[in-house]
């Protein structure tokens, strides 16, 4: 908590901090740069539970670049004569070096442009930055966007206009949220904007919410599985980073989709159930964890126009 407190001050001040950390925590595991404990007396009583310690991975002396050859850096790149590198690190390092070596006298080039226009520029492959900048080589004292000067553009955010209400209603899919979005429509009572999340990207396009005006609730309705409640969780924590109000659950369509037949899903730890569940309210956590413990989801297309229509209790 204390790391925490020193990087992220904002987000470890709130309420909300212990969740928060728990959903960095999980995240930054998804991309293999920490493990986390197997064991369950490995966790402390807190809700949601947290780690009393991490595993750090060392880079397997396997995967490293045996037969590398001498290389000239460039001054940005000083640091790779001393660092273990993959082969395919190497390439990737190689390819930026060239890159630094060609705009050495081409001031205009160091204009900042998007991530993925710099990202082909350099690789011929626009996506190549969305990999690299979650992995070793963006490390603290490494690569910086800055050096590559280019900037993560956030994907736009589908929404619509639907009253003077102070409250913004995102929706994970497109057929959920076109459904509500025309039955809101006649009567959008404290709805202001409905906005299309687009899954994952909301993450990202959260930040555009900052362009509506008189927003001063977001809730989301997504679907009840692992990756349907951590979006909203992790797209709260960046838009918490850019002064807007943390990200609610639409508790209301959360509970009608529960009440639904589940289909098969992943199956999810406890630790990590408790985690994810922490985000909705307490009356719908111990029905949402025993769906994820036991490897069951409910999409959010269960809840159709037609039980909408004819269902008061939604509605805002």
């Amino acid at each position: 908590m204390e790391a925490f407190r020193d990087a992220l001050p904002g987000a470890a001040s709130g309420d909300n901090a212990r969740n928060t950390l728990a959903t960095l925590l999980y995240e930054i595991t998804e991309h293999g740069i920490i493990g986390l404990p197997t064991s369950r007396t490995k966790w402390d009583a807190g809700r949601p539970p947290l780690p009393e310690q991490v595993r750090i991975p060392t880079t397997a002396t396997a995967k490293t670049s045996a037969t590398r050859q001498p290389t000239s850096w460039r001054p940005e790149l000083n640091w790779a004569y001393d660092a273990q590198l993959t082969a395919s690190q190497t390439k990737d390092l190689l390819a930026c070096n060239r890159w630094f070596r060609d705009i050495n006298h081409q001031p205009a080039q160091r204009v900042p442009v998007p991530l993925r226009e710099r990202s082909y520029e350099i690789f011929r492959y626009e996506k190549r930055l969305d990999t690299l900048i979650t992995g070793a080589l963006f490390a603290p004292g490494r690569l910086t966007l800055e050096q590559l000067a280019t900037y993560r553009e956030p994907p736009p955010l589908a929404h619509r206009r639907l009253g003077d209400g102070d409250t913004l209603l995102v929706v994970e899919n497109s057929d959920t949220y076109a459904t509500l979005r025309s039955l809101l429509e006649p009567a959008p009572g404290r709805i202001g904007y409905i906005a299309f999340g687009s899954g994952r990207a909301f993450e990202a396009s959260v930040e555009n919410i900052t362009e509506l005006t008189d927003i001063h609730r977001i809730v989301y309705y997504g679907d009840l599985d692992a990756e349907g409640i951590a979006i909203p969780a992790r797209a709260s924590i960046n838009g918490v980073g850019h002064g807007l109000p943390p990200i609610e659950p639409a508790t209301a369509l959360y509970r009608l989709l529960l009440a639904h037949e589940p289909t098969a899903g992943d199956t999810i730890t406890n630790e990590r159930a408790t985690s994810l569940t922490a985000w909705l309210p307490e009356e719908l956590r111990q029905a949402a964890h025993a769906l994820l413990t036991k490897g069951e989801r409910l999409a959010q297309e269960a809840t159709n126009r037609n039980e909408l229509r004819v269902e008061p209790d939604w509605r805002w």
